[in-house]
């Protein structure tokens, strides 16, 4: 087990300090399991801490706070946090967004109070968390809510960076790229690891197994945006991480009824935060008509493939049939997130920092014969151009590759008349390497290349 709630927080952590001695109504935000609580419980120690249940009444919520702290009994919210305000106390509410299956009327209380005591100079300091995106953004961001326009300020907490994290844990980068691959950058889960376990049996053990203690953490996540009416986002989501990642593929599941699958998509990138869209790096997003959309969340692509996908051989306990699944598929699915976790090194400048490459992503469109791919591309604004490929294996011969990816890179228009091209090869180990390709630099990165970046 390791404790790496904290690491790589000091920003956000800073921030809270500086709030204290003043005024706030503060938001911090993000997905399940991200730490938003354990960061507002170690910054604001002495506050009192409040949780929202999503299926409890508030006259069960007050006598439960009451009979905690001691406090007097109060016949609704408002008056409790005035009662706290008047005390000086600090307040934190979790999952603040639950008051809309609890009580809507309390977020005009919370309103009413912060707009009197800020018009009489009164003090208010008041933290607030929250999980789900969709109804946040409600609570928070929709005109008709009493609450828009009240925050004071607001925190994203978002996934632990690679680097700090990578320094943290006690195992090597192959093993740890596959742990990464699936619980990205989440606390909560990396404290569940037990280090005498390899990176696969960990994987297995905490999402797939007979006893596993995240099987239902997908559903958990799912149910805090959907609530109950989850089957068609399921269906679209589960189709996204089985590589039917492209308009008219998705639109198959609604009888090729595009317009249909429009709507969920757009509610699944807009409303829900859980899908985005991408396109080739070298066209315009805002104009591009060429995308295909992936998954945001490493635990939710692994869930919707390996768990819900096989729910079937799961619930008639054919757990061999699930590991021999695993064991057959997991290596492609890494192959993918090493794309994804290559492209956040360079978006973090881990990665060639000299060339101050300021857009980074994938590049793919039409070509003879169908259509090409290169898993990553990257320029800077001095017209040079990298072209990238990524594999997920040993002894990986660069020669091979380059051929390959020259000839794909031929059929990339952007500023070809004056471009620098600079090509780049990134696997777990080489048999041969390149410093030269075509007049081209190129750059080799295996594992302990990688390494020497991160460290």
């Amino acid at each position: 087990m390791i404790n790496i709630q904290f690491i790589g927080r000091e920003e956000e952590i800073a921030n809270l300090r500086e709030l204290v001695e003043g005024n706030f109504f503060l938001i911090v935000r993000g997905r399940r399991r991200i730490g938003k609580t354990s960061l507002l419980r170690k910054v604001f120690g002495q506050a009192v801490y409040i949780f929202v249940w999503p299926d409890k009444s508030i006259d069960w919520i007050l006598e439960q706070i009451s009979e905690e702290y001691r406090f007097p009994r109060f016949k609704n919210f408002g008056s409790l946090l005035e009662y706290l305000f008047e005390q000086n106390k600090m307040v934190i509410v979790d999952e603040f967004q639950n008051f809309l299956n609890v009580d809507k009327s309390i977020y005009g209380e919370v309103q009413e109070i912060i707009d009197r005591r800020k018009q009489e100079g009164k003090a208010f300091r008041l933290a607030i968390a929250g999980s789900s995106y969709s109804l946040i953004n409600k609570v928070f961001y929709g005109s008709a809510s009493p609450l828009y326009g009240r925050k004071t300020n607001e925190i994203n907490l978002g996934n632990l960076d690679i680097q700090s994290l990578f320094k943290e844990m006690e195992v090597s980068l192959e093993e740890f790229i596959e742990l990464w691959s699936v619980f990205e950058g989440v606390p909560y889960y990396y404290e569940l690891i037990e280090l005498k376990k390899t990176a696969c049996d960990n994987i297995f053990d905490l999402i797939l197994s007979q006893n596993s203690q995240l099987k239902d953490e997908g559903k958990s996540i799912l149910s805090v945006e959907f609530g109950k009416d989850s089957k068609t986002y399921n269906t679209v989501l589960t189709a996204i991480s089985e590589g039917k990642t492209k308009l008219n593929e998705i639109a198959s599941l609604f009888n090729n009824k595009k317009n249909e699958a429009v709507k969920y998509i757009d509610m699944l990138r807009k409303d829900f935060n859980l899908v985005r869209k991408l396109t080739p790096l070298t066209e315009n997003p805002a104009k591009s008509r060429i995308g295909k959309y992936e998954i945001n969340d490493n635990f939710l692509s692994f869930w919707f493939y390996f768990y819900d996908k096989n729910r079937f051989y799961i619930e008639q306990e054919r757990f061999d049939e699930i590991r021999d699944f695993f064991n057959n598929q997991f290596n492609s699915f890494v192959g993918k997130k090493f794309e994804k976790f290559v492209i956040q090194l360079f978006k973090t400048k881990k990665i060639l920092p000299e060339f101050g490459f300021n857009r980074v992503g994938n590049q793919w469109g039409k070509c003879e014969g169908g259509t090409y791919e290169i898993d990553i591309a990257a320029i800077n604004v001095k017209d040079e151009i990298l072209f990238g490929e990524c594999k997920w294996r040993e002894n990986v011969n660069a020669l091979e590759i380059l051929n390959e990816l020259e000839k794909k890179a031929k059929y990339v228009l952007w500023n070809k008349a004056k471009r620098k091209e600079i090509f780049a090869v990134f696997a777990k180990s080489f048999s041969k390497k390149a410093k030269e390709f075509e007049g081209r630099k190129v750059y080799c990165f295996d594992l302990k290349d990688l390494k020497k970046a991160l460290s």
